[in-house]
């Protein structure tokens, strides 16, 4: 008995439902394709025969089994934006060349329902939950985790958890988040400035527009990768993770490199900015658990005076979100700094049962005996008492989340099956 087909086939459906956030509407707090892709997964658990329950539009469950206690496995419907450039249609739920294609496919889509198809497996080849198994779909993950605040605030908090949101073998500790806007003087040579799409995504795509005395100094031809068009600057980078920033090209320090050149002010902010470590910041840390504090640059807007930029920062246990401010109130002493979404770190001990049965079960079908890792990433997993992320994204696997073409192979996607059968029936049994 394997469900793994069934489950491709439901995972294409979800992946064809556009579910970026948007403008409220009619009781649908996300928008109407949020609260569309919430409607078809619930439709999905229930044809499965798992009870399901709506709530409100914020976030939706199914649960199967007995007992008073449980087991909750949380994943999110919502995505990050589609992007520019797609090579593959970005909402085809496509096989293409041995790859399941889309957004959402790796980042939640495909893994929380991976989930969902895995528990309906072992339970109709005969096994018996010693607990029930709750499957819990939030709609706001990318966005500000009004989703699972609602839930926490509204219904029962599992015994124990995982989101299938993050990384192979288990993440036992992942790092504090916290965003910062930052509002600077803008320069008198900047006409306006526009790039990025949000704070948690590597800019790859910015606009400026330079006045008239500045524009006349700047050469067409230059090898910072910016097109320069009369007194519009643009330039192309690559998006990732906001939590691993160096795995991107942020385009705008393209630019700012670029004007480094002929202005003093944009040489100044080239030296704070261009780095993913924090070091110009003066926010470098680190420590032994959770390793190194990582910046990333998301968003850059203007006004008719001001310049206003977001920050990501994925801080390790040994700084908090206060001192952080405090620094960067330092390092941008001729602006102001606003504090935003934010979240603390997260760290359960390797030898926790819930690590150590989720990394038997990794072990179980890879055949690796691994330890638990740290990640900068924030996931669903720091919002319950006692939970970790495991999955989807294999170690030495390129991951395409958060990017164009996001794509999972299918040789991938079956052993992520696998390992979530295996593991629900070990925090089961």
């Amino acid at each position: 008995m394997n469900y793994f087909n069934e489950y491709l086939n439901a995972a294409k459906e979800l992946i064809k439902i556009n579910s970026v956030e948007s403008n409220a509407v009619d009781g649908k707090p996300f928008g109407v394709g949020v609260d569309d892709c919430l409607r078809k997964a619930l439709a999905i658990a229930e044809s499965l025969g798992f009870k399901t329950f709506y709530g409100n539009g914020y976030y939706g469950y199914a649960e199967i089994g007995e007992g008073e206690e449980m087991l909750g496995i949380l994943g999110h419907l919502d995505t990050v934006p589609i992007g520019n450039d797609w090579d593959i249609p970005a909402l085809g739920g496509d096989i293409i060349d041995g790859y399941l294609c889309g957004r959402g496919v790796l980042d939640d889509k495909g893994p929380i329902l991976a989930t969902l198809f895995a528990t309906k497996q072992l339970i109709d080849s005969g096994f018996v939950p010693n607990k029930r198994i709750r499957i819990i779909f939030g709609c706001d993950e990318e966005s500000g985790w009004q989703c699972i605040d609602k839930y926490c605030e509204l219904e029962e908090i599992p015994t124990i958890a995982f989101t299938p949101d993050g990384d192979f073998p288990v993440i036992n500790c992942e790092k504090g988040v916290a965003y910062f806007t930052v509002h600077i003087k803008k320069p008198k040579y900047v006409v306006s400035v526009c790039g990025g799409e949000r704070a948690n995504m590597v800019m790859d795509k910015i606009k400026c527009v330079v006045c008239d005395e500045m524009a006349e100094k700047l050469p067409a031809n230059n090898n910072f990768g910016v097109t320069v068009d009369g007194n519009t600057l643009t330039a192309s980078g690559k998006s990732a993770h906001g939590s691993s920033p160096h795995l991107g090209d942020n385009a705008l320090w393209k630019v700012v490199k670029f004007l480094s050149d002929y202005d003093q002010t944009a040489k100044n902010f080239a030296n704070i900015i261009c780095n993913t470590d924090g070091s110009n910041y003066n926010i470098k840390c680190s420590d032994e658990i959770s390793g190194n504090l990582t910046i990333n640059i998301g968003t850059i807007s203007s006004d008719s005076e001001n310049i206003t930029f977001s920050l990501d920062i994925r801080h390790p246990l040994c700084i908090t979100r206060e001192q952080l401010y405090e620094k960067l109130c330092k390092t941008f002493d001729n602006g102001t700094v606003e504090y935003g979404f934010f979240h603390n770190p997260l760290y359960i001990a390797p030898d926790h049962p819930l690590c150590t049965k989720l990394l038997k079960a990794y072990g179980d079908v890879t055949g690796e005996n691994l330890k638990p890792i740290t990640i900068g990433g924030g996931t669903y997993a720091r919002a319950l008492p006692v939970a970790v992320a495991f999955g989807p994204i294999f170690p030495n696997q390129e991951s395409t989340i958060h990017q164009k073409n996001e794509k999972a192979k299918l040789s991938d996607l079956e052993n992520m099956y696998k390992i979530y059968v295996k593991a629900i029936e070990e925090l089961c049994k």
